[in-house]
């Protein structure tokens, strides 16, 4: 981790955990993944972009499951970072 790295993560890490899972896990990767994986599975089901019922059905359960796992990725990477910061900030 680099003094640019640093400088970004100890200001990443000042609003605290709970806004990092908020902000990049489920409103930077969960949601955004939920909208393109429908998108992806009504065109990959009817070769066109058609807002049918199986169109909803996708949506209600990728808009779910996705930000659920965006909570599991936000803490990951948190804790992930958080380990690296800590290994270099001894240096």
């Amino acid at each position: 981790m680099n003094q640019k790295q640093r400088m970004k993560w100890e200001q990443l890490r000042s609003k605290g955990k709970k806004n990092f899972i908020i902000y990049k896990g489920i409103l930077g990767w969960g949601i955004p993944t939920a909208i393109l994986f429908t998108l992806f599975m009504s065109f990959m089901e009817n070769y066109s972009l058609i807002f049918d019922k199986s169109f909803v059905e996708f949506f209600i359960i990728a808009i779910i499951l996705f930000p659920a796992g965006g909570i599991v990725f936000g803490l990951w990477v948190w804790n992930w970072t958080e380990r690296i910061y800590m290994r270099n900030i001894d240096k």
